[in-house]
Order: structure tokens, then C-alpha cells, then sequence
């Protein structure tokens, strides 16, 4: 798999890891780590929706194709 990202970006990243001492792969698993660690990844999470007291649901409630 491999991801675009613009040259600047590559460049940071690459400075970065040389800094560590680490691979760019070993730079990003970190940081998803650590991200990870702390919670703070909201793609990971489904969204929630307060849409008020609809009670209970049943599919022909919500689609067209249920007679």
C-alpha cells in the first residue's frame, strides 16, 4: 500500500526520522501509536447521532423496499 503526500511533507517526515535515528515506517507507526494510546483518533470511532425520541425501529421504518 502507499500513500501520496506532497514533496514538502515527504521531507519533513524523512528529516524527522533521520533526527530519531528511525526508518519513516518506524516515524508514522509511532506516531499512530501514540495517537492511538491517547484516544485521540476519531476515525476509529462511529458517529454519534442525538436525532431525538424515535423509539424503536423496524427496516420498514427506514427503507422502501419492505412492504
Amino acid at each position: 500500500m502507499g500513500i501520496e503526500v506532497s514533496r514538502e511533507t515527504e521531507a519533513r517526515l524523512a528529516n524527522e526520522a533521520r533526527r530519531r535515528g528511525i526508518s519513516m515506517e518506524a516515524l508514522l507507526e509511532q506516531a499512530m501509536s501514540e495517537r492511538l494510546a491517547t484516544g485521540d483518533v476519531a476515525a476509529s470511532e462511529l458517529p454519534l447521532w442525538h436525532l431525538g425520541d424515535a423509539g424503536s425501529l423496524h427496516r420498514r421504518d427506514i427503507c422502501d423496499d419492505v412492504g
